[in-house]
């Protein structure tokens, strides 16, 4: 994983460590990092006018993970307001790679990516893979 600060970001949001998201020994669980990176990428998706699952003419598409990736350098704790930054790192038309960065004051705290690919759920049928419509293009920042 490419551990460079995330200084050129896309998105940030800010996140309270919540009792529920710590474990026995007092700090934020693993899988809780994983949850966090996922709300953000939400908001993220909120703040162009997108959404994770979307409708257009042929139905409705979505985005499953193909891949989540996290290392945990430094455990926050119960109560620590951590910044969450989010970097767009591919948009092919077929996927999508997001670059996560978890501060403390500055610490970083966790690093991530997630790689997504884009799916038609036809009713009754298992998901397909699709190029990414016009429709989720328009807004999304592509390089």
């Amino acid at each position: 994983m490419n551990h460079e600060r995330l200084i050129d970001v896309d998105f940030r949001r800010q996140h309270r460590v919540r009792w529920r998201e710590t474990d026995a020994s007092g700090f934020v669980h693993f899988t809780n990092y994983i949850r966090m990176m996922e709300q953000t990428e939400y908001a993220f998706l909120r703040s162009l006018g997108l959404s994770i699952v979307m409708h257009d003419e042929k139905g409705v598409f979505g985005f499953p993970r193909r891949s989540t990736e996290i290392e945990v350098h430094q455990p926050a704790q119960l109560d620590d307001e951590l910044d969450i930054w989010l970097r767009v790192t591919e948009c092919d038309g077929v996927k999508i790679g997001y670059q996560f960065e978890i501060s403390n004051r500055s610490v970083v705290v966790a690093t991530g990516v997630f790689s997504l690919a884009c799916c038609r759920f036809p009713a009754g049928e298992p998901p397909r893979a699709i190029l990414i419509p016009d429709v989720f293009l328009k807004r999304f920042p592509c390089a």
